[in-house]
């Protein structure tokens, strides 16, 4: 077996074992292409994207990860549809400033650019394109003017304002702490749905690399 057939033999293991995507349903387009590796495919849902964008890029011996992977829309829309909501999403968000960031959108692949005035914004910009329910994927080239340097703080924060958006969750409930990267949720809420909607959101932020979920559903007596 060749290096290259052994690199891609444990991206696949990896893709089942961590990511847990099932291959079978989902067959993925794995292959190098200029000691690059391509991933090319549609994933159930946005942890099992980037679980499987950090499986890649953690691989010795490679350059870097070409990312064609999208996530199965929760509703069919076409673009102009998606592009409509997104500005709606833009404009009702009274921190942003519209007028300063352009969409380009291609078969549900949407493509965000200009000017935020921090990263926080960038990443408010990033989930509530997410949360359209025909985006399938989010390149989130919004530039931070001025600069602004990154750090574990700002993640925990931006996941907490974006938990307080979610009309699904209830962060009252829910604690957020951020460490190497990786964002840990724990408290408890009433439900299932409540559980995965608010990891869910941990993983549209961008620079998230992990989300441990200890969220507990409680009943209510």
């Amino acid at each position: 077996m060749t290096s290259h057939q052994d690199t891609v033999k444990k991206l696949k293991a990896g893709l089942t074992d961590f990511a847990g995507i099932d291959l079978n349903t989902h067959p993925l387009m794995v292959r190098l292409e200029d000691n690059a590796i391509l991933l090319e495919g549609t994933v159930e849902n946005i942890r099992q994207k980037k679980k499987a964008l950090f499986i890649a890029q953690g691989l010795e011996g490679t350059s870097g990860v070409i990312d064609r992977l999208r996530v199965i829309p929760s509703t069919q829309m076409g673009d102009k549809e998606i592009a409509a909501h997104i500005r709606d999403a833009f404009t009702q968000e009274q921190t942003l400033d519209a007028s300063m960031i352009t969409t380009e959108i291609t078969e549900g692949v949407v493509d965000i650019e200009g000017q935020v005035a921090s990263l926080t914004h960038k990443r408010i910009a990033g989930v509530l394109t997410w949360w359209v329910p025909g985006v399938t994927e989010v390149i989130n080239s919004l530039e931070v003017t001025p600069p602004e340097k990154d750090n574990e703080s700002e993640i925990t924060d931006a996941v907490r304002i974006i938990l307080e958006k979610d009309r699904l969750v209830d962060e009252s409930s829910i604690k957020v702490t951020t460490e190497g990267w990786v964002v840990r949720l724990s408290g408890a809420v009433k439900s299932e749905e409540q559980k995965e909607a608010a990891e869910n959101d941990a993983w549209y932020v961008w620079g998230v690399n992990d989300v441990i979920n200890e969220v507990e559903v409680v009943s209510s007596p």
